[in-house]
């Protein structure tokens, strides 16, 4: 085959190669780029919510608030808390007993003494749970619940949320 010829081959792969890889890009810098935070004054903390999520929807009381994807598969929580007669480790320990009590199925759960995470199952939805310590009797949760067949689409986002919520402020 002529040289020529060779070249001509080629192009059109590295050409395509190469659009593959700009299309597979593209979405995932629009992605990044469309993400948004929450910020509660109430507890100090913040929370980055993801694409397709309307801004939260605030609490009257002022201590987190409520947002669902307009395709209608997830629904994300935040909110702050005082801890009133227990540390944290026991306010995360009664949340994750009160979520197994609710039939979820616990399969994952890591606390310590400063944060706390935890998922689940229940039917055709999955549960994910983050919890920060937050001054000396307060802490702040995220919590999303999402369809099990929506989960390669949410394992991102869950990890990205997991990464997102910190303390803001001091105390």
């Amino acid at each position: 085959m002529p040289l020529g010829g060779a070249r001509r081959g080629r192009m059109p792969m590295i050409a395509q190669a190469a659009a593959a890889l700009l299309a597979l890009a593209v979405p995932s810098a629009a992605f990044a780029a469309s993400w948004t935070a929450y910020g509660n004054a109430r507890f100090g903390y913040l929370v980055d919510l993801p694409p397709g999520f309307p801004p939260i929807r605030e609490a009257d009381n002022g201590d987190g608030g409520v947002s669902a994807s307009t395709e209608g598969h997830a629904a994300l929580s935040v909110w702050g808390s005082y801890l009133l007669d227990s540390t944290f480790r026991q306010e995360a320990g009664s949340r994750i007993a009160g979520d197994a009590e609710k039939g979820w199925s616990i399969g994952y759960r890591a606390v310590t003494a400063r944060a706390a995470s935890w998922s689940g199952s229940k039917g055709d939805r999955i549960l994910y749970v983050r919890a920060i310590a937050r001054c000396r009797d307060q802490a702040a949760f995220m919590r999303i619940e999402y369809d099990a067949s929506a989960k390669a689409v949410y394992d991102p986002i869950v990890s990205r949320l997991v990464k997102s919520l910190r303390a803001s402020g001091g105390c």
